[in-house]
This record gives structure tokens, sequence and C-alpha cells, in this order.
């Protein structure tokens, strides 16, 4: 099924979209505030007994579970929440950890409701949170040193690779800058950064037992300093919540590896060698906590593209729909944007598509919604166009505008940092780069900008190739900054929109333009639009665009 790029902003979701609620996106994906850093009350702590955990372990050679109870005072236990971050350099990892938010955000609150110790560990980004209270209680925190490191003998954990898109990978960028914003931070929360800030707070609050929750699981839950392997080499019990953390993640649809398959593997390779496991929704319904009545997992989608984050492909993709959480549920889908429900798509398997799809999906259980809904969107590239016989950069522009403030018309002042539109080099005059290429021929601009052109008669088509310039990558690959820059690229012909891009992120290939010329046309309009967060860093290039002519476009 075809959708038409054109039209299909114009097409609202009725319903929450949880897939770039981030982050995540966001989830979806991802909104562009940070995490709210202080609430405007805590809630009240109430006295509760020892609670009952059923701590899930591996035998290390057969793999069996052994379920073992141990009754702990609430007090005594640290909840560790690392990396939620706002962005991922993997779009679908993004999303999955945004998809996590709803299910952690109620568990958290639940914890620090019973006297639970919450620490917020977002590793990277933790800096910019220097103007809070639970960063300077933790740095304020009276110095332990911590004891010399027992041995933990541990084979590798499984390697995802990550990318959890499958088949064209993600290119890395840094452009986290705060936790999803659907987390919420309590004033008597601590944010530690280092082992011995964290150790040094579990002393002074007689903290015994982590339990950790995050993203990803093998990397960072495990090895950042903060993580699950130095605090259980220091003595304290670890413990990992098996239904809030997901792996450095793994998509090989091909061979029956989806990321909730890859997920469990590494967390049975934690209960084999590292540390028990707990389903912290199963422990917070037991001890009177969580209403299991609550909706809070959306439908995960693999791989997982959004409307702000489109999953580019050229060859068909296969698309896997899961409830992990929600073993029983029945999948419905829809592929035009439509809304889903029980009449329609019943998803049985993965499968392929090879058009733009803008695909809606929620689940049931014997009649009740027991999912949030999800929404993706897949956008399939065009033919790769010819080389352009005249290219745009050897041209003038009859008009060449750019983000800024002038007096009048008739003078066009650029905004600080802005250049007007340059030739043959990005807006900031550095090679134009798109997704790791360097291209010769091109015009980098700031959007939102407008080249003006005109259309001789001899020129048949337009051709181009548009994406995001890749410039701010040379600092810390894009530290803070890669998540802002989105352009949309727009061509009109004589006020006529001809063609139009998905919203392109930082990293992603160029899209591809090959746009034929009605006869008489006197003027073409590029446009590259800010994808509608601002203009933070949109450098957009049009590269080895140009016109093929008519007598060249018939041979």
């Amino acid at each position: 099924m075809k959708l038409n790029l054109m039209n299909l902003r114009k097409r609202s979701s009725t319903r929450i979209c949880l897939a770039l609620m981030a982050a995540q996106l966001s989830s979806a994906p991802l909104s562009a505030e940070p995490a709210q850093r202080v609430s405007g009350e805590n809630n009240p702590r109430t006295e509760v007994e020892l609670i009952e955990l059923t701590l899930q372990r591996r035998d290390p050679n057969t793999g069996e579970i052994i379920l073992t109870k141990e009754k702990i005072d609430p007090h005594k236990v640290g909840i560790v929440v690392v990396d939620m971050w706002n962005f991922h350099w993997c779009k679908t990892s993004a999303a999955r950890v945004a998809a996590l938010v709803p299910r952690m955000s109620r568990a958290v609150e639940a914890a620090h409701s019973m006297g639970m110790t919450i620490f917020w560990c977002p590793s990277d980004v933790a800096d910019n949170y220097a103007g809070t209270i639970q960063y300077q209680a933790a740095v304020s925190v009276p110095r332990h040193t911590p004891p010399p490191m027992k041995d933990l003998v541990c084979p590798a954990a499984p390697d995802g690779g990550g990318c959890t898109c499958g088949g064209d990978r993600c290119h890395v960028n840094y452009g986290w800058d705060a936790m999803n914003p659907g987390m919420h931070m309590h004033d008597d929360d601590f944010m530690p950064n280092d082992v011995e800030t964290l150790y040094s707070l579990c002393v002074e609050h007689g903290i015994t037992y982590l339990i950790y929750l995050g993203v990803h699981t093998q990397v960072c839950l495990l090895g950042k300093s903060i993580g699950l392997k130095n605090m259980t080499q220091l003595g304290f019990h670890c413990i990992l919540a098996r239904d809030l953390t997901d792996a450095h993640g793994l998509y090989e649809p091909e061979k029956g590896i989806t990321p909730d398959q890859f997920t469990a593997g590494v967390v049975a390779h934690f209960e084999k060698y590292l540390a028990p496991t707990i389903n912290m929704v199963d422990e917070l319904i037991k001890a009177g906590k969580w209403d299991p009545a609550l909706v809070v997992d959306p439908v995960r989608v693999t791989p997982w593209g959004t409307l702000e984050r489109p999953h580019l492909f050229e060859n068909p993709i296969t698309i896997t729909l899961t409830t992990p959480w929600e073993p029983r549920a029945e999948i419905y889908y829809t592929l035009d944007g439509s809304e889903p429900s029980t009449n329609s798509l019943h998803y049985n398997a993965p499968f392929k598509t090879s058009d733009t799809t803008r695909l809606r999906a929620v689940a049931y259980e014997r009649g009740r919604e027991v999912c949030l809904p999800s929404e993706a969107f897949f956008a399939h590239l065009p033919a790769m166009p010819p080389q352009p016989e005249v290219a745009i950069s050897d041209l003038t522009p009859l008009r060449a505008i750019g983000p800024g403030h002038g007096p009048s018309s008739a003078e066009h002042r650029f905004s600080p940092g802005v250049n007007p539109p340059v030739k043959d080099l990005s807006n900031r005059k550095t090679p134009l780069q798109v997704r790791g290429k360097i291209y010769a021929k091109g015009m980098g601009v700031q959007a939102t900008d407008l080249l003006v052109y005109e259309l001789k008669p001899e020129y048949d088509r337009f051709v181009a190739l548009a994406g995001d310039d890749e410039q701010i990558l040379s600092i810390n690959n894009g530290s803070n900054l890669a998540r802002y820059p989105s352009v949309i690229f727009k061509i009109f012909i004589d006020g006529k929109l001809m063609a139009e891009s998905p919203m392109m992120r930082m990293s992603e290939g160029p899209w591809r333009f090959d746009v034929k010329i009605p006869e008489h046309s006197q003027r073409i309009s590029l446009v590259a639009d800010d994808g509608g967060n601002g203009n933070k860093e949109d450098l957009a290039d049009w590269v080895e665009a140009g016109f093929v002519n008519r007598k060249s476009a018939s041979r």
C-alpha cells in the first residue's frame, strides 16, 4: 500500500502514540524537552512490612531456572535507573527506551512510596543536571572510600552490535542531552555519576540491595561506573529488573531473532553468571502497590521508525510486532495510518513491506485492550536519480534566502553563525557530507531556506540528493546536538508542490529526487524546511543537484 508523502503529515492521530514519547521514542521516540527535574511535591512515603521478592537465577551449566524467596526491608533498597536517555543513534533502540517509560515511571513511583531510594544515573548526560537538587545532593554526600573490589568471573555477555533496526545499520551519533521526558524525579532522589558517589550514598542511607532498571543491559547496566558489576564487586546485593530493561539490541528476522528474544538471552546470561532478576511489576502487585488492570506497555515494533524519525529503506523490510509482557495478547494493525481495531489486520507473524507505510497497532486479550497503541513509519527510498548535466551550484539563483531578519525585502540579513547558501560546501563552509559520504557538488544551506532558479526550455527533469549535513559530528560525534537537526526538503514548480521528502535526520542517507518538469514552466523553488523543532543545527545539503536536459532524457 503506497502513501502520499505530501499528504501524510496532514493526517492526525486521534490516539496517543508511544512510539516517540521520548524519546523514543520516545517513546516514542522524542520530545525536545528534558525530563522533569524536580517534582512539584513529594509523594508521601509509607512505612511497610518487609517485602518478599521472588529471585530468579539459572544454573550456569543447564540454564534451568532456580527460584528463591527473600524478605527485604525496602528502606535498604536502592533503585538504580541507568541511561534512560531521550535519544539514541539507533532509532529503534530510542523508541524501545521510550516504550519502557510508562511501566518504569509508575514502578519507580511505587518504589519511592515504599521507602526505596531512587538513584538516577544517566551517565553521559548527568552533568547536564548540575543545577538540580538531585545532582547537588549526590556530589555533596560525605565521602566513603570503597573497599577493594571482589573478583567476579563471568563470560562476556552477548553483543548485539549497537543497532536494533536490522539491514542497513544506524550510524553512530551522540544526540542525547537529558533523560526521557516521561521520567520524573523527586526532591529526595539522587543523581550519582561515579562508583564512589553511589557507594557513599548507599553507606550513608544504609542501602545494601540495589535493583537495576534501564538500558542497555549488557553494556550500560553492566559496565558503567555505577553499573551492576562494580557494585556487586563492592559487596552489594544487586538485582536486575528483567521487565524494565532492554539490551543493546539485535534484529535478524531471517534467523528468527527479535530484540525481545535477544534481550531475554542477555537477561538469562545475567541470571547464570551475574545477578538474580525479578519481574518488578509482579513484585509490586504482590506488595499491593500496583493495579493489575493498568495498561502501560505499547506494542513494540521492529524496526521502529516514526514520522519524526522515519525508517528509510530501499529493499523490502521485515516488520515484527511483539507484546513481551502480554504473552496472550492478540495484535491488530493497519498500514495506512488509520486507527486499528479488532476488525483490522490480525498479526500472526513477521511480514514484509516494500512501500512507504504508516503502521498503527494495538493489542487485546479477550476483548480488553492490554497494550497502549503504537505507531511506526517506514519511507521507501525512490530510485537513484541520474547525475545532472547542469549543476545548481554552477547557476546563479534568482533568489537565495535563509533564516534571519532584515529591515526590508531589499536586504536579507542572516542569523548569527548562518551563511548565505554556499556553493559546493556546507553552510558552515566544510565539505558537503551526508551519511559519511563527501560530495563535491551541491548547495549547503541552513533551514529554513529557499533557492529559486529559472527553468530553461531545455530542462526536462530536476534531480538531486538531499540530506542533513554532518558537520557537527566532527566534534565528539555531535554530543548533545545530533538529535536536533531535522529537515524536510520540498520542490515547487511555479508555486505547485511537486515532491517532498519525509523528515530527514542526522546520519540518514539522502532522499532521492527525480522530478519531471512540465513544459513552459518558469521557476523552480527548492525549500529546506525545519522539522518543526526550530532550526537548531538544521544544516541541509542539496547534493548532486541540477537539471537533466530534454535531449538527454529522451535517449
